[in-house]
């Protein structure tokens, strides 16, 4: 199981990263959203209590707020709720393999997107939103969703890569620990 800071960091390097890419190659598709896809595996790792979770839900959802410019608590808002709704499930469903994996991304994403939206709504004429701009968002939902749906096997696959990686170098500083004896042939 990769710690809570490295799947942190993992998801402000893949959000502020896909950013500046889509802005340096000037990409004006709707981007995949990278901390949903974390926010489900870290709701589907049974190795994480629930209070470690909620935990990381709230400081990835607190970084896609500073990142997209959202009001501070929008996303982080957003993130908590779907997490709880998430982990809930992962007492009754098993997530595995690339194609559930993917459906799961994109249910999420959609339920962060529709979460959003309504907080928005509902702050609109305090925070001066443009309720027009607020639709037009709306109707771009699906393909922010479809985008997180085909990015979600890449990103499972980079969390596996690096938990291999981290596992890897723990068992190699462990037998180069001195004091651990090592078997030898004669």
């Amino acid at each position: 199981m990769l710690s809570a800071s490295l799947l942190i960091a993992l998801g402000w390097i893949l959000t502020a990263g896909i950013a500046g890419l889509s802005h340096a190659f000037s990409i004006t598709l709707v981007l995949p959203a990278t901390s949903v896809i974390l926010l489900c595996h870290v709701a589907f790792d049974r190795e994480r209590s629930l209070a470690a979770g909620m935990t990381m839900a709230i400081i990835l959802g607190y970084l896609e707020d500073l990142h997209q410019g959202l009001p501070t608590g929008t996303l982080t808002l957003a993130f908590a709720l779907v997490y709880l709704a998430l982990s809930w499930l992962s007492l009754r469903l098993a997530v595995s393999g690339s194609i559930v994996r993917a459906l799961t991304a994109l249910i999420a994403c959609f339920a962060v997107d529709l979460l959003t939206w309504g907080i928005l709504v509902a702050l609109a004429d305090p925070l001066g939103i443009s309720r027009e701009g607020l639709r037009s968002g709306l109707r771009m939902i699906h393909w922010h969703a479809l985008a997180t749906m085909l990015a979600a096997p890449a990103v499972w696959g980079m969390i596996a890569g690096l938990d291999a990686f981290v596992r890897r170098r723990r068992r190699g500083t462990k037998s180069a620990n001195p004091g651990t004896q090592l078997p030898f042939r004669h």
